[in-house]
């Protein structure tokens, strides 16, 4: 499981090696980039934050420069020298505050704050991620830059947006010479790292538009949209947290072929050929307990400072589950908007959940302002703990009781006598569509199941 645990996709192992972006001249080895970021939001916040602000949003100032056009926007990130096409909906309410809406293909991504000035300025800001876009309105226009929290700094992008169009790549779309519907058995490689990684695309082409995902053994790409144009493939995504773009081209033996650039790693190349059986490892296969091991526990301190233990009477004979995670994990997003309100629905027959956090830093005083957006943008209201660094160098110590931690989330089940049912490697978000509904329908029947079980309290917890 060498491979996974270096894994260098956008959800989610943590990745340790610099990347190719451009960085931004506030970055410092000994600052971590949430602290480089936080400041702008919290004066963006602590300026705007009021009685009429709308939920998820914020108005800094009463806006008095010409409103955005709403409707239809299309932008275009430059990206590693190629243009990265994004979109997005603009709104105001009835009460003037203006909200905008990212779009890759089905996934509607709302904006976690908005604030307009009135000098033009325009920040479109997600806290849970430290990530930001700031621009300039000005002739109908936007221009700016992107800023997205990374292990070794602030990388930043420039970009252009105009209102109007609704293509994602061409503005004039040409018949479609291929059709790219189905499972595809992908290969993608990473010459910077030396090594290659298993993947199964699902793709999904109506007309010449296309939208669908690359899963691997330790989670998935999540949205990604684009078109057909004669024999090649062109998809993107722009998500307000991470930027991906994919092009590929259909050879004459039906392979897919081509390349692949992110925020985090750039210069990746994959080939894919069609299989309706594709499928990747069991992903309950991939992380166990260690040889030995009689009892699993953990001691880290919450989001107060106080230490929390597997062990504490509070998690006495209930139903546990343990989720490695982090708010810089796309793949973790997807999982706690789905366990959120699972544990509010479940809580009262005796199920607990525990988020321990592996972040950017081993200083949580450097993300914590991070951390608790992420909680607050699910409204989570069970146990969050800071685990501690998400460095694949360090982060297995943390839990030695496992044979290694080898992907964000990992998800660990723990029944009401305190043993380990089942650790599961991943979550697949819902832009896998079945894959995804099967997990969702498996997991809520196990728990199910633990729940209904009696712990036998003449033995011992654990």
């Amino acid at each position: 499981m060498e491979r996974a645990d270096t894994r260098p996709v956008n959800g989610c192992v943590s990745a340790d090696p610099p990347t190719r972006g451009h960085h931004s001249m506030f970055n410092s080895s000994s600052v971590s980039p949430q602290r480089l970021l936080a400041p702008a939001l919290l004066v963006l916040l602590a300026a705007c934050s009021g009685p009429d602000s709308a939920p998820g949003t914020v108005l800094s100032e009463p806006a008095t420069a010409e409103p955005l056009a709403t409707g239809p926007w299309r932008g275009e990130i430059e990206h590693f020298g190629h243009p990265l096409p994004f979109n997005f909906e603009v709104a105001y309410g009835d009460d003037g505050v203006l909200s905008v809406t990212y779009l890759n293909g089905p996934e509607r991504m709302p904006v976690e704050q908005v604030v307009e000035h009135p000098d033009g300025r325009i920040e479109l800001n997600f806290p849970s991620y430290s990530a930001t876009l700031s621009a300039q309105h000005s002739d109908g226009r936007l221009q700016g830059e992107i800023g997205l929290a990374r292990r070794d700094g602030v990388q930043t992008f420039g970009f252009t947006a105009e209102p109007g169009p609704t293509h994602r790549f061409f503005a004039t779309p040409e018949p479609a010479a291929i059709d790219v519907s189905g499972r595809w058995q992908a290969t993608i490689s990473y010459p910077g790292l030396g090594f290659d990684q298993d993947a199964v695309a699902i793709l999904e082409q109506n007309g010449h538009r296309v939208h669908g995902t690359f899963m691997t053994d330790v989670g998935d790409f999540r949205f990604l949209y684009g078109e057909v144009r004669g024999r090649e493939l062109h998809l993107s995504a722009y998500d307000g947290g991470y930027t991906q773009l994919w092009f590929g081209e259909l050879d004459d033996e039906g392979r897919l072929a081509g390349r692949f650039d992110s925020a985090t790693y750039a210069e990746a190349t994959w080939v894919a050929e069609l299989n309706p059986e594709a499928r990747l490892v069991d992903p309950a296969s991939v992380t166990w307990l260690q040889d030995g091991v009689e009892r699993f526990d953990f001691t880290f301190p919450d989001l107060d400072g106080q230490p929390v233990s597997l062990s504490d009477p509070r998690y006495e004979g209930k139903v546990v589950i343990v989720v490695l995670a982090g708010s810089w994990c796309p793949s973790c997003h997807d999982e706690a908007a789905f366990m959120a309100p699972f544990y509010e629905t479940h809580r009262d027959r005796g199920l607990a959940i525990v988020n321990l956090m592996f972040e950017y830093s081993n200083d949580f005083e450097d993300v914590r302002e991070q951390v608790e957006a992420f909680r607050d943008r699910y409204d989570i209201g069970y146990d969050m703990l800071f685990a501690g660094d998400s460095s694949r160098m360090t982060r297995g110590s943390l839990l030695p009781a496992l044979n290694g931690i080898f992907a964000f989330p990992t998800t660990i089940f723990v029944d009401r006598r305190g043993e380990v049912r089942r650790i599961h490697t991943s979550f697949p978000g819902p832009a896998t569509g079945l894959e995804h509904d099967n997990y969702v329908r498996e997991l809520r029947a196990f728990v199910d199941m633990l729940l209904a079980e009696t712990p036998d309290i003449s033995q011992p917890r654990g």
